[in-house]
């Protein structure tokens, strides 16, 4: 199997699932029927399957690879706030580029 980080350090990565089998497999977890959430890391990613049951969406506490976390990067995703519902809404946006307090180093395109 060849090996790919979930997490390369800039943004997740929406995983097939195909892949997501092959990790449930290796760690002996049952993908019949494919589970809504896998937990990885000590609960610090999580994966999530999308309504359509065609991929996993890779889920940190402060970013999704979900369509709807693209298109609104300033807003949480609902994936977000289901699997880490304690984190707030302020201590995200302070991460951000252009928010009082928030990061202000190079952004990339």
């Amino acid at each position: 199997m060849i090996e790919r980080a979930l997490l390369d350090g800039t943004s997740p990565k929406t995983q097939r699932i195909d892949a997501v089998k092959s990790l449930l497999a290796w760690k002996t977890v049952s993908s019949d029927p494919l589970p809504q959430e896998v937990s990885l890391d000590g609960g610090r990613l999580m994966l999530v399957l999308s309504n359509k049951k065609d991929c996993y969406y890779v889920v940190t506490a402060r970013a999704c690879s979900c369509p709807g976390a693209i298109y609104n990067p300033r807003k949480r995703c609902k994936h977000s706030r289901k699997c880490f519902p304690q984190i707030a809404e302020a201590d995200i946006k302070a991460t951000l580029p252009g928010w009082p307090g928030g990061y202000n180093g190079p952004v990339e395109a």
